[in-house]
């Protein structure tokens, strides 16, 4: 891996700690999901030295398991003969895609016999069947989706009693996973209603053809349907409108009569009858309430009302839902579904010299504080004057007539502004500058910002000019988009501000930035990080004395830096007063970014008066030498045992600013001891099975690129400098390894600039202790301690399982290993569990003691002789 440049500390004589202190998150993990982590052990040696291993990482991966909810039983009257509609809910609770199987079954512990179940989809799970097509299974739900069913139960007409219904649904990733409602159905000889609502949004009706919006008809049905044996008497139905649905009076009408409903009598007056001598008395209250009393419903008998509503203008985007309640002699019954309209998103956003109300208006209360005009004609105008490389400011007005609240993109394109202006948009305050968007912006509401446009400091001096730019406004969740004009009508004035060069033949006189060439008039060469320093004089031309802000008019790049100092030394961003016809000398010194690659930078000097926007430039440039600079860090002192392998981490960076394609990396100095570098690609800090040996910086594969070698400036490599020492070295015996890295770069076509850092020494020293430590695993499947194989290789686990590790830290020295402690912690998803007391962590010698939280467990183990080892063993839960 290459990665920007960091500091190493000495690694241990094995490796640093990984993944200690992992989080365990509450919701269960995903199929696939891979946990896993690694153990820590320290020990005291017998020189007294404190040493770290780690062990090796043990997996394991989360398999798929199913999971399924279903909600919710239903309690239904039903007449004879008659039909019942209920509704269900199916929800994916596993961690993996699923569908679901399913079935309704009557229990047949009651008398009621049903002749008929059978599953319909309500996909928007309004209880309302969306189609007449039977379903037998659900579709492919993503974990945590939900999919609503009905189920039209039909009985004979020699029903009797009560039972109930067992529906379930069942996974098809695995069928012993399932879920279970019950329904009740009770025949009733008593009166039964239906009560259906059902709204139809005409999208031509109103506003935009294409969209249901505000404006368009919405035709609003409720069907009642009386399925008992009885007639329903005094049949009540009331209908309380969203506030964002307005009813039209005079469209109500009931299917069993031509005669259109009257919206204005009495609740109580009879509006019509039918041929069943049935009447209807409708009712609006004038405000969002609508109502109607049948005086009966026959048993078996249908029938409807309808009515229109119009989309309010106040409506916002989204879902507008309603439902209807309904009484039989005075008896509540079941409401209605929810029936919806959806309104479409609809966007309208405005610039203008004035907010803009929603019906395209100008809203006089918000107005642009710069439009000398006065007209509200989406034109702001500044009649004012201004000095050559003054700045005009023009404010403009931004609405949001959309029906959703969104964020507006400002842009302005230069029509016809002298070249060389250059614009920036500031937000509401006047200062802060728009970078992005402006808003949210809630619907309706409005917002300001200011153009500023800066003419050139040569701008041709006029006394009535006539220069527009266009500003734009768009959209961010639609792309509409609205243009305004800024028009500037006023004086271009001669400045009289003179900025130079303190330099004799270069001083830029006069609104002259670059010289007669079109060059800079000063051009230097430095290193990244050294200063440059300009000796400039500020002349005041004008009748008054004024003062001047200093600035640069281009950015610099990234990491570059520039101060202003008087020529007393004080750092400032402003001249102070100068006298009419006075001047004062300024030193202004740039500072290019120490890792600044080689490149030529115009710096662009500005003065300006912050009172009459006068103001003047000088262009200079610098150019950044080309610096080769590599090295390596840092000397390090390790440990290890006869025959044993110690691994060194060093960074080595690109301390210059240009790539370095071909470079010697090289080690010496060893006699008895063996060493190679490695490099650590995954930066892991171990050496990995792929990860190369590397003696040159074109070993570094796709360093520069996909098929280039080689290290970027500015970046850095870890490696691993691996010394194996001889089974016959003695106990204190020590040599140094030399990691160099060569001043000869780049097929020799640089050199290095500084060597002081460019190589280390490192040090090894035989000790007379070594510890190992390893880990192991196996599943507890059911979280009860049920012993397994303890194994290194990768697992498969379920949400709600177990993991049982075991950590060896084993002494394969010559000497005692003191103080030994292991370190381990729960991986992601998971945490340290007892099993209640069926899985307690287990500790050997029998002495040890441990100190365990949910996330992490601590064991310490005192001494361990030669040959001997420390044991222990805990077991986490993975999250369900």
């Amino acid at each position: 891996m290459i990665h920007p440049p960091f500091f190493l500390r000495s690694a241990s004589a094995v490796a640093v700690t990984a993944m200690l202190g992992a989080a365990a998150y509450a919701a269960a993990p995903e199929a696939g999901s891979v946990i896993g982590n690694q153990a820590v052990a320290t020990y005291t040696n017998s020189a007294g030295d404190t040493i770290t291993v780690t062990s090796n990482t043990v997996e394991t991966v989360v398999q798929q398991v199913a999971g399924v909810t279903l909600d919710s039983d239903n309690t239904e009257t039903i007449a004879p003969g008659g039909k019942a509609f209920l509704p269900h809910i199916v929800t994916n609770v596993g961690n993996g895609p699923d569908s679901y199987a399913l079935t309704a079954t009557e229990d047949g512990s009651g008398t009621l016999d049903t002749s008929q179940l059978v599953f319909y989809p309500d996909a928007d799970m309004d209880g309302v069947a969306d189609s007449a097509t039977p379903l037998t299974s659900t579709p492919t739900l993503a974990p945590g989706e939900q999919f609503g069913v009905v189920i039209e139960a039909t009985v004979p007409s020699t029903a009797t009693g009560s039972d109930t219904i067992t529906v379930t649904s069942t996974s098809a990733l695995d069928g012993t996973v399932a879920a279970t409602n019950t329904d009740t159905l009770t025949i009733s000889t008593d009166a039964i209603v239906e009560l259906v609502k059902s709204m139809t949004a005409d999208a031509a009706s109103g506003g935009d053809p294409n969209i249901v919006d505000a404006g368009d008809t919405v035709t609003i049905t409720l069907t009642y349907s009386s399925t008992g044996l009885t007639a329903a008497d005094n049949y009540i139905v009331q209908d309380v409108l969203d506030g964002d649905l307005t009813y039209v009076k005079g469209t109500a009408r009931w299917s069993d009569s031509a005669v259109p409903l009257d919206d204005d009598n009495g609740s109580t007056v009879v509006d019509a009858t039918n041929g069943n001598s049935e009447t209807i008395a409708w009712d609006y209250d004038d405000t969002q309430t609508v109502n109607f009393t049948l005086s009966s419903v026959g048993s078996g008998r249908s029938g409807s009302v309808t009515f229109d509503v119009v989309i309010a203008d106040t409506a916002d985007a989204g879902i507008i839902p309603n439902t209807a309640t309904q009484t039989v002699d005075g008896v509540a019954f079941p409401p209605s579904n929810t029936a919806s309209v959806t309104v479409a998103n609809q966007y309208s956003v405005s610039i203008a010299d004035t907010a803009i109300n929603g019906d395209g208006t100008p809203n006089g209360a918000i107005t642009s504080a710069t439009d000398d005009d006065t007209l509200s004609n989406d034109i702001v105008t500044e009649s004012g004057s201004v000095y050559q490389g003054g700045t005009i400011a023009q404010e403009f007005v931004l609405t949001n007539n959309s029906n959703r609240a969104d964020s507006l993109a400002v842009s302005v394109a230069n029509v016809d502004f002298p070249a060389g202006t250059t614009f920036r948009i500031v937000g509401a305050d006047g200062v802060t500058p728009v970078i992005g968007s402006v808003g949210p912006l809630a619907i309706g509401a409005s917002t300001k910002v200011t153009l500023l446009a800066t003419l050139p400091t040569d701008a041709p001096v006029t006394a009535v000019a006539d220069y527009t730019a266009t500003m734009t406004t768009t959209s961010d969740a639609s792309g509409v988009s609205d243009i305004s004009t800024a028009e500037f009508t006023g004086a271009v004035l001669a400045s009289s501000v003179d900025l130079e060069n303190n330099v004799v033949g270069d001083e830029g006189d006069g609104a002259n930035p670059y010289d007669p060439l079109g060059d800079p008039w000063i051009s230097s060469t430095t290193d990244p990080g050294a200063p440059v320093t300009y000796d400039m004089l500020v002349q005041n031309g004008g009748t008054v004395s004024d003062s001047y802000n200093l600035s640069l008019a281009q950015a610099l790049p990234v990491g570059w830096t520039v101060e202003f100092r008087l020529a007393d030394g004080t750092l400032v961003s402003n001249t102070g007063t100068i006298p009419a016809g006075a001047s004062t000398q300024v030193f202004v010194t740039v500072t290019p970014a120490a890792d600044s690659a080689p490149l030529t930078q115009e710096i662009d000097i500005q003065v300006a008066s912050s009172v009459s926007g006068q103001s003047d430039r000088i262009v200079n440039d610098i150019t950044v030498n080309e610096i080769y600079d590599v090295q390596i860090i840092e000397d390090q002192s390790a440990q290890a045992s006869p025959g044993g392998i110690v691994d060194l981490l060093h960074t080595i960076t690109n301390e210059g600013n240009v790539d370095i394609s071909e470079g010697a990396i090289t080690q010496s100095g060893l006699t008895n001891f063996s060493g190679a570098i490695y490099w650590d690609q995954n930066d892991n800090g171990v050496i990995d099975p792929t990860e190369p040996v590397i003696d040159n910086f074109d070993d570094l594969t796709d360093g520069l690129g996909v098929g280039v070698n080689g290290l970027a400036a500015g970046e850095s490599i870890s490696v691993i400098y691996r010394v194996q020492t001889p089974s016959t070295a003695t106990v204190g015996v020590s040599e140094i390894g030399t990691l160099s890295l060569a001043s000869s770069l780049n097929t020799g076509t640089a050199t290095d600039a500084d060597t002081a850092d460019n190589a280390v020494e490192d040090r090894i020293v035989i000790i007379s202790g070594d510890v190992t430590l390893t880990k192991y695993q196996y599943i507890d499947a059911n979280c009860d301690g049920t012993v397994g194989v303890f194994t290194k290789t990768r697992q498969d686990v379920e949400p709600g399982q177990c993991i049982r590790y075991m950590i060896e830290a084993e002494n394969t020295g010559s000497y005692e290993a003191r103080d030994v402690i292991i370190s381990d912690a729960a991986p992601a998803y998971t945490s340290i569990t007892s099993c209640g007391t069926a899985c307690p962590e287990t500790l050997f010698p029998g002495t040890s003691t441990a100190t365990a939280t949910s996330s992490s467990i601590t064991s310490n183990h005192g001494t361990v002789l030669p040959g001997g080892f420390a044991r222990l063993e805990f077991t986490v839960e993975v999250d369900q």
